[in-house]
């Protein structure tokens, strides 16, 4: 009976690109841990690894054994106690139908429960049987505590927290460094950076957005964080930042007062400022050819866009400084 050491992780349906992206950032890129493809949305990582900051990760299973045939699942040795198990057949061959029969072979006779368990056992069927005990499982109910109608200061524009937690893991950005958002808004995603652990600076143009950042950071606990009220373009620091996340400003939501090429060009110019070369710039805009005034001052690394609804699809892009 082959065993090894890793995790499956099963992650959100629809969102495939934006959960292989993270997994290589949290995994290969800032660790150097393999992350392969198993199945479409299904991975295998090296280790054991803290899965609650990913953003597109649904579930995980700590692999126990790993069987060639349905029969082989015998083999496998459970940890003492009561469970339940759940089929996630990539091949759509096999669903609740064998849990039964998948916890029986795994000796649950009087041992299966579903009201007070001690462990979940996950039976992914992919290329072979992998049969794992739950080591994760997301809190959707803690996630949407800090969605924009539920915080002390409502933003209509804020970005969802999934996809602003997903824009920070896609940079990895040095632990415990200093992160910039030149355009932080109601601090959607400097809430979520600094939840992760990284000190947090913002900048707003609007008095409003600037007081309702600095209340909504207060609300959820993060205390080791900067917002001021000036315009980017303008603003002035010797300082160097580990990171910059943002959602740049756009349609009628848009306070951009100048030219739109201007705004970008200069924008682009002002972040590259405040990273060193190597450093790592991970935006959102909703056009393709405002990533041109970039090209400039940083190296585009990746384009992974979101198709909001008809008229506006945002690109997450990461650049690296030149």
């Amino acid at each position: 009976m082959e065993s090894k050491n890793f995790l499956i992780i099963e992650t959100e349906i629809g969102w495939y690109n934006f959960a292989r992206e993270e997994l290589l950032c949290t995994f290969e890129r800032a660790s150097s841990i393999a992350v392969r493809e198993m199945s479409q949305g299904i991975f295998i990582a090296d280790g054991i690894h803290d899965l609650n900051g990913l953003a597109f990760v649904k579930r995980a299973g700590q692999v126990l054994g790993i069987a060639e045939q349905f029969s082989d699942i015998s083999k496998v040795l459970l940890p003492e106690g009561r469970f339940y198990v759940r089929v996630i057949d990539s091949h759509k061959c096999h669903g609740t139908s064998e849990e039964k029969e998948i916890g029986q072979l795994l000796g649950g006779i009087g041992r299966v429960s579903f009201s007070n368990p001690d462990f979940v056992v996950l039976a992914y069927h992919l290329d072979k049987w992998y049969i794992c005990t739950q080591k994760y499982s997301r809190n959707n109910l803690e996630k949407a505590k800090r969605k924009a109608p539920l915080r002390p200061f409502f933003s209509p524009v804020s970005m969802d927290p999934a996809f602003a937690s997903f824009l920070i893991n896609m940079g990895y950005f040095p632990h415990g460094s200093t992160l910039l958002d030149p355009f932080c808004g109601g601090g959607g995603i400097l809430m979520e950076a600094g939840l992760k652990g990284y000190r947090v600076e913002g900048i707003d143009i609007l008095n409003e957005m600037v007081i309702g950042a600095r209340m909504n950071l207060k609300y959820f606990g993060i205390r080791e964080f900067s917002i001021i009220k000036t315009d980017f373009l303008e603003f002035q620091s010797d300082k160097k930042y580990g990171g910059i996340v943002t959602d740049f400003p756009y349609g009628r939501n848009s306070h951009i007062s100048k030219e739109r090429s201007e705004f970008y060009f200069r924008a682009a110019q002002k972040m590259s400022e405040f990273l060193e070369t190597g450093s790592r710039a991970c935006i959102v805009t909703d056009n393709m050819e405002n990533l041109e005034y970039f090209k400039n001052f940083f190296d585009i690394d990746i384009i992974l866009p979101q198709k909001v609804h008809k008229s506006l699809t945002r690109y997450f892009t990461r650049m690296i400084k030149k």
